[in-house]
């Protein structure tokens, strides 16, 4: 009861399978086991088809999931990809980097998200330097790029990406000044 999805290397060559279940059961989603050809904190789904658009653009569009992936290709942002697991992969963003000078993490809406996201700004601090680092499109008004998509269409997700994406700096500033009272010196 899964939706298989291919998984590819850079070069298209299918390397392993991601399932989705279609009903509450878990584990939600389920990937093909490690091996010598695939460690799902080396690879991006998505990364052979968006690949040279991004690289061509300097952007690159990271989802949480295969369907938001899909959906963001669908409407004509084919930059997009997605990394194969819970948490973004230094790894990984040394991957995006090679596509795109500041990638954007554009992760769901809920709590889950929230923190997969926080968790990948202070991951990459570590790594940063020089002319690259990370933004990061916080989705308002539907639970995940896909909802959104569907809901309000490719030109409010554009404007999105536009005006509502925000800099490492700034998403540290947030999390780090959440529960804290900061009208004073």
């Amino acid at each position: 009861n899964r939706v298989l999805f291919p998984i590819t290397d850079a070069k298209g060559r299918i390397i392993a399978f991601g399932g989705r279940v279609m009903d509450d059961s878990q584990p939600k989603y389920l990937n093909s086991p490690e091996s010598i050809i695939f460690s799902k904190g080396r690879n991006l789904y998505g990364l052979a088809q968006a690949r040279v658009e991004a690289i061509e653009k300097n952007q690159v569009i990271a989802t949480e999931g295969y369907m938001d992936t899909i959906s963001l290709h669908k409407f004509g942002f084919k930059t997009a990809v997605a990394p194969l697991g819970t948490a973004i992969t230094e790894m990984q963003i040394e991957l995006l980097w090679k596509l795109a000078n500041e990638p954007i993490l554009c992760f769901d809406s809920d709590t889950a998200g929230r923190k997969a996201g926080i968790r990948a700004a202070l991951r990459v601090l570590p790594i940063l330097r020089p002319g690259k680092s990370l933004r990061f499109c916080l989705i308002e008004g539907a639970k995940d790029p896909d909802e959104f998509l569907h809901t309000f269409g490719h030109d409010k997700f554009q404007t999105m990406l536009d005006t509502k994406c925000i800099s490492l700096s700034d998403i540290l500033w947030l999390y780090f000044t959440s529960d804290k009272i900061i009208q004073t010196p």
